[in-house]
């Protein structure tokens, strides 16, 4: 066959497949690690894939065993068989100072604090979920309506850690106290959506974080099929789909922001008219 002719096949049936070759033999694929531990948002022909490392524990997706208490025990990925106990905590992002990540969403861009943010990861898969069709004009105008009324319910300002009175020092001297960490959570059937108060790295207090927990049973190998419950291999990579019969967890995420903190809130807004302004037709 002639390789014009192959290149024009393959793209029609494997989109994504394409776009996954562009990326990994594109230059940042030199740099393997790197290119391993990026968050890739990739659109096909009717949904938006996310590419997430699987051992990468120091970074923003971490593995997790399920526990009664919503929070999760981080475990050791290349030396534990992932699999329905497990999901991927992933510490998703809407925005960054530049626009240097493949994932970036450079018409998404707005103002904060004199600042330019320009669209990141959740910005991405919504504006690609619009051109597809996943997701209406409808959708982000609804939410954006209801913006509003969750910034009333705002998680960062309203919420606090709590600490119970020491008790009395043992024979060692030393007290026993007990922290409160408040936490809002929204389980589904496609996964589950965390806010968590955690101490600001950068100044005293703290600050809402939303967290998308994703079964591990409901992501996919590079081949686009479900993964088998087995242990991490060495950088392996995993993807998660997010199509018509998930868009309303991809919804429940941006409603977590917008209910975070009164920040999130007003980015959210800000993202969300951006998005709609710079919508195309759909393909």
């Amino acid at each position: 066959m002639h390789l014009a002719l192959f290149s024009s096949v393959f793209i029609c049936v494997h989109p994504w497949l394409f776009l996954l070759v562009l990326l990994l033999t594109s230059p940042i694929a030199h740099s393997a690690d790197a290119e391993y531990k990026l968050v890739l948002v990739i659109p096909t022909n009717n949904a938006v894939l996310v590419r997430l490392p699987l051992t990468d524990v120091t970074g923003k997706v971490r593995v997790k065993e399920k526990t009664s208490d919503g929070f999760g025990i981080p475990v050791a990925p290349s030396k534990t068989v992932l699999g329905k106990k497990h999901y991927l905590e992933w510490q998703i992002g809407y925005d960054s100072p530049n626009t240097n990540s493949p994932s970036s969403a450079p018409q998404i861009h707005f103002t904060r604090k004199g600042e330019t943010k320009y669209g990141h990861e959740l910005s991405k898969i919504l504006l690609d979920a619009l051109r597809l069709g996943v997701l209406s004009t409808n959708d982000l105008q609804r939410e954006l309506a209801t913006l509003p009324k969750l910034a009333e319910k705002s998680f960062e300002e309203r919420e606090a850690v709590e600490m119970e009175a020491v008790q009395k020092p043992d024979e060692a001297g030393f007290a026993r106290s007990v922290q409160r960490v408040p936490q809002f959570i929204k389980l589904t059937d496609h996964g589950a959506v965390q806010i968590q108060l955690k101490q600001k790295q950068r100044a005293v207090g703290y600050q809402a974080m939303v967290y998308v927990c994703l079964p591990m049973d409901q992501v996919l190998n590079g081949a686009a099929e479900p993964r088998k419950a087995a242990a991490a291999k060495s950088k392996e990579t995993v993807f998660y789909r997010f199509d018509r019969e998930n868009s309303g967890f991809l919804l429940d995420i941006v409603r977590a922001f917008a209910m975070a903190s009164k920040q999130h809130n007003e980015d959210i807004g800000n993202i969300l008219n951006k998005i709609l302004e710079t919508k195309a037709p759909n393909p």
